[in-house]
């Protein structure tokens, strides 16, 4: 592996070199940690960080949305995926378990043949409409099947230092309050408008950066590791998601999208800037 690292790493400087006028152009479309440009052997990701819009309120933070399936809704979906199509994915890859690679594709068969019934489910939506639209004939989940559960640890920890619980509720408290702000601003706007928000610096590091280290990483004490266990636990799903687009990996496939809840995007960026057979990409060019 660390051949073809050095290999690919030297590539991605001297584009970075060759197209320094445009890359500065560009910097307005790439948030912070995004490679500035992408070596010629490796696949680029587009990782599009979502909302759920079903909504099914297992969030901590929760949301009140508009139906996705209302007329209004189902046009701005078709933009955006106008939009996405342009950039043209070789394969589209979604948050469902990989274990359930046989229903998702099961299902997809069925909105290919209009006999799914109304889903408000993001892969449906944007997913299936867009492989759809580019002739795919799969749509790949990428998820396991681990939840996240607070450890015995954590729980222990959180006991005896009511420090780390108040910490936690009062950012819940401090988010909770900027999604019902979101959630009326939301009613105005267009749904692209809303994933451009999300996929931005600032929600992209108030949702990982802020919250999940914010509460977690100084959850412990003596020998106890609740909080980084649960990053751990936190960061190993977002690890076989990432394995699992290498399962994807053809001559054919240069482009891939991943439709995720936006709360994965920054540690699958992380591991994917660094896996040599990938380049993490921003939406942003797009949805503008």
């Amino acid at each position: 592996m660390r051949p073809l690292l050095n290999a690919l790493r030297p590539l991605r400087l001297l584009a970075l070199v060759t197209g320094a006028a445009t890359l500065q152009a560009q910097t307005a479309d790439r948030p912070t940690g995004f490679p500035a440009a992408c070596a010629p052997a490796e696949i680029q990701v587009m990782l599009l960080g979502t909302y759920h819009f079903a909504n099914p309120g297992r969030d901590v933070i929760k949301q009140d949305i508009d139906d996705v399936l209302q007329p209004k809704r189902q046009a701005e979906l078709e933009d955006l995926v106008s939009r996405l199509a342009s950039w043209r994915p070789d394969r589209i890859a979604v948050e469902q378990p990989i274990s359930r690679t046989d229903t998702v594709r099961a299902r997809y068969a069925r909105y290919l043949g209009n006999t799914l019934a109304p889903n408000r489910n993001e892969v449906v939506q944007l997913g299936f409409r867009l492989a759809a639209r580019l002739g795919h004939d799969a749509v790949y989940p990428i998820d396991d099947d681990s939840g996240l559960d607070l450890n015995d640890s954590l729980k222990a920890v959180s006991l005896r230092r009511p420090e780390f619980t108040r910490t936690r509720d009062s950012l819940n408290a401090v988010l909770q309050k900027e999604a019902a702000a979101t959630n009326a601003w939301m009613r105005t706007t267009t749904i692209r408008e809303h994933l451009l928000r999300l996929n931005g610096d600032e929600a992209l590091h108030r949702g990982n950066s802020l919250y999940m280290f914010g509460v977690y990483l100084p959850a412990g004490e003596g020998q106890n590791y609740g909080g980084p266990q649960f990053l751990t636990q936190w960061y190993s799903r977002n690890l076989n998601m990432a394995h699992n687009l290498t399962r994807m990996l053809r001559p054919d496939v240069k482009r891939i999208l991943v439709i995720v809840g936006a709360g994965h995007v920054m540690p699958l960026r992380s591991l994917l800037d660094e896996a040599p057979q990938f380049c993490p990409v921003s939406p942003l060019s797009i949805l503008r």
